[in-house]
């Protein structure tokens, strides 16, 4: 979970880094700073997606584990 949580932040800190590099220098075109800026939303949802689910399975084994579910 720790790892998961580690990769969003960055995401998320790379993204709102582009968008202020891209605020006050304008370093991209638009064209290549819209598709950055879908990448790492992109990423960001799928690691998100894989950590939300790994730790659902882990939830969910540990009450079968300890018995409270079948």
């Amino acid at each position: 979970m720790k790892n998961g949580a580690m990769i969003c932040l960055g995401l998320f800190v790379a993204a709102a880094l582009l968008i202020l590099l891209q605020l006050w220098f304008t370093p991209l075109s638009g064209e290549t700073f819209t598709k950055l800026l879908i990448t790492l939303g992109i990423l960001f949802v799928i690691v998100l997606g894989i950590v939300l689910v790994r730790r659902e399975y882990a939830e969910e084994k540990k009450m079968k584990d300890d018995g409270y579910i079948d």
